[in-house]
């Protein structure tokens, strides 16, 4: 009996309730835990457990139980293949079959909930990422409020808040070293938990339809509400970092929502409103205490909580948060100079959007002006101070502090003495911001101590201070004047230290100049910044520069050299994206030719690197060209001839690779191309036909 036929056996088996049904079953488990046990075979071992996972949930306790124990010894056994293949190992392994597992105890959360969630746990940062996200999937599906498990099919048999319950139990249990370990992926349950909203979704042969519902107010879901609140709180007194403390409150903001989609009676809106009001205090409690990125967030959502508010209660207690927020005279300063997601102004008049915004925009900017001007020696140290701990506001994107840059570059105006005791005493401190006081310090009458300070940088760098490199690199891209070789000493430097986001920025500097600094550019920082970056497989500096006009003039107008230094560094794209393309449509206006001979360059690149570690990572031809095809269809001698040169030896990638090129080039069979191949056909000789 093949496989397939054998699960749909122990599938229609698996439904019958007799007691020989029970025990044929029951020895059909013993013999898969058998073969999982002990057996390295890896199409043995995905079989044995497809079988259980048809017949798994008639046994869940000892199921989960069993896969618990799987998971941890299959990681230790050395796999065999039966017709093992080239690559064949790189999706079917260790952490393939555990997500087999996995996938089977997600199936069975309902039947062993506390078990199942023990193992997600324990995998949720399990080196796969694979592995990973069937994990947090899994979390997911446990966490979220079903509709049909809540109240069940047909509303019939549902088992209401038990799964949130169980999740809720587990976690109270757990002493402070085991939550504080399961911090992130509790913050994500307990969110789950809060949410306001039951999620279901019904199939028929040709559709699924999705639905929604309010979280009914009934004691169990109003207890694990509670419930979740307070281990929030308690998971908030473990945080170690301001992200950690930052996610927590998102989660427990979360209490205080209802969802537009579905009408909350007045049950679900007095249980959310009394969340709500105990969120709300302990937002209250933290910001006399907090750091102001802390206090910041808080303010954003209990601002949002206030508009949405529905009730009196709601209503005071956002109050209360607003007057202790106006009481902390110090996070003032801090909201006008990088309040990315502050309130200003009273909150029953305040409008976030439209002219309102702009409004006061240009308000907190003349306050950052003043407050900048304000600074001098008698107050330096205290200001000192605050620049410093705002400076730690912590952001994955430097565009949100553009009311903190101005303000240092006008302080660096004002006070270009104190300025420059700042980055000289606080280089650390201020690292990320030290772009703006350097381009005030360069274009006014201290460059040469800003040169003295950067040339000090490049003697002192070493991996792990970098960004003081990098800062002094990106102020030319504003800087009146452009120092050729202190850039040049730059990114000698930063090659040493194989720091590719400095030598990046030399490039985009070369290229943001080359227009008013001339051809020294190019040939002292441009092409020996690309050639680094080769040397380094990477090619990333085209995704800053693709867009920019600067960009598209030089290299529509680029010299043969130039271009092969540029083309070289592209041949590390592993895929062709419409940035590239971008470029490559400006230099194939002047050589439609070389562009092709490219192309032909990267699949002999793609070829040789079929026995490479990673051979799927790269496309040396993208599915289709954007624009590219209307520069290279110009010239279809040059497109057949090297097509056909390459693969004279060895045609036999030639449809995959060769003609694929060719499509692109000629997506329409045009009359030039007709032409080429037709003279190919009158040359004669079997490899021309074929």
């Amino acid at each position: 009996m093949d496989n397939k036929t054998r699960l749909k056996a122990l599938s229609r088996l698996a439904q019958s309730k007799t007691n020989a049904a029970e025990a044929a079953l029951r020895s059909e488990l013993e013999e898969v835990f058998a073969i999982l046990d002990a057996e390295t075979n890896y199409d043995v071992l995905s079989q044995s457990l497809e079988v259980l996972d048809v017949i798994g949930y008639r046994f869940s306790d000892s199921t989960v139980d069993f896969i618990g124990n799987f998971i941890q010894t299959i990681e230790g056994r050395e796999l065999t293949y039966a017709e093992p293949f080239e690559g064949f190992a790189e999706y079917s392994n260790k952490h393939s079959l555990i997500v087999k597992a996995v996938e089977i105890i997600i199936r069975l959360r309902y039947y062993e909930t506390r078990h199942v969630l023990r193992i997600l746990l324990s995998l949720y940062d399990h080196p796969s990422k694979w592995v990973r996200q069937k994990t947090q999937s899994g979390l997911d599906s446990i966490g979220e409020y079903n509709l049909d498990v809540f109240y069940g099919v047909d509303r019939k048999g549902g088992i209401g808040a038990a799964p949130q319950n169980g999740i809720l139990e587990e976690l109270e249990s757990m002493d402070a070293p085991a939550l504080k370990a399961t911090f992130e992926a509790s913050q994500r349950l307990l969110s789950s938990i809060l949410s306001p909203i039951l999620k279901g979704v019904s199939w028929s042969y040709d559709a699924a339809t999705f639905s929604h519902g309010a979280i009914p107010a009934i004691p169990s879901v109003a207890d694990v509400r509670a419930r979740s609140i307070k281990v929030l709180c308690r998971l908030y007194s473990l945080a170690d970092t301001i992200q950690e403390k930052l996610a927590v409150i998102n989660a427990l903001a979360t209490a205080a929502r209802t969802d537009h989609r579905v009408a909350a009676d007045e049950a679900t809106q007095e249980m959310v409103s009394r969340d709500s009001v105990e969120v709300l205090n302990f937002f209250a409690q933290l910001i006399r205490v907090e750091d102001f990125q802390i206090v910041q967030k808080i303010e954003s959502e209990s601002y949002s909580i206030f508009v949405r508010a529905f009730n009196d209660d709601i209503k005071d207690a956002t109050k209360k948060v607003e007057k202790a927020i106006a009481e902390n005279n110090e996070y003032a300063d801090y909201r006008t100079l990088i309040g990315f997601e502050g309130v200003f102004g009273d909150w029953a008049t305040y409008e976030r959007f439209g002219e309102r915004h702009s409004a006061i925009e240009t308000e907190r900017r003349k306050e950052a002006t003043k407050l900048a001007h304000s600074i001098t020696a008698d107050n330096y140290n205290e200001w000192r101070t605050k620049i410093l701990k705002y400076a730690k506001t912590e952001s994955e994107d430097l565009a949100t502090f553009p009311l903190f840059y101005h303000f240092l570059s006008e302080f660096a105006d004002a006070q270009p003495e104190l300025a420059l005791r700042l980055i000289n005493e606080d280089t650390i401190g201020i690292a990320r911001f030290l772009i703006p006081i350097l381009i005030s310090l360069w274009n006014g009458p201290h460059r040469v101590q800003a040169q003295d300070l950067i040339e000090r940088w490049i003697d002192e760098a070493d991996s792990d201070h970098c960004l003081y490199l990098f800062s002094a690199i990106k102020m030319f891209l504003s800087t009146t004047e452009l120092d050729i070789d202190l850039l040049t000493r730059l990114l000698n430097k930063a090659a040493v230290l194989q720091d590719v986001s400095s030598i990046r920025q030399v490039t985009t500097v070369a290229i943001a100049h080359w227009e008013e600094a001339g051809d020294v550019v190019l040939t002292e920082l441009f092409y020996p910044s690309l050639d680094i970056q080769t040397g380094m497989k990477s090619a990333g500096w085209i995704n800053e520069m693709w867009f920019r006009d600067e960009a598209r003039k030089l290299f529509a107008g680029i010299n043969p050299e130039g271009m092969d230094h540029v083309l070289e560094n592209l041949l590390i794209l592993n895929k062709i994206d419409y940035h590239a393309e971008e470029v490559l449509c400006c230099l194939a206006q002047q050589t439609p030719e070389r562009i092709i001979q490219f192309f032909v360059q990267r699949i002999e690149k793609e070829e040789h690197n079929r026995t490479d570690e990673n051979p799927r990572d790269y496309e040396s031809v993208p599915f289709e060209f954007y624009k590219l095809q209307e520069s290279l269809s110009k010239a279809p001698g040059a497109a057949v001839s090297y097509v056909l040169d390459h693969y004279r030896k060895d045609a036999t990638l030639f449809e995959f690779r060769g003609a694929k090129l060719l499509k692109n080039i000629f997506p329409k069979f045009s009359e030039e191309f007709e032409t080429e191949l037709l003279r190919l056909i009158r040359a004669g000789t079997d490899g021309n036909l074929e």
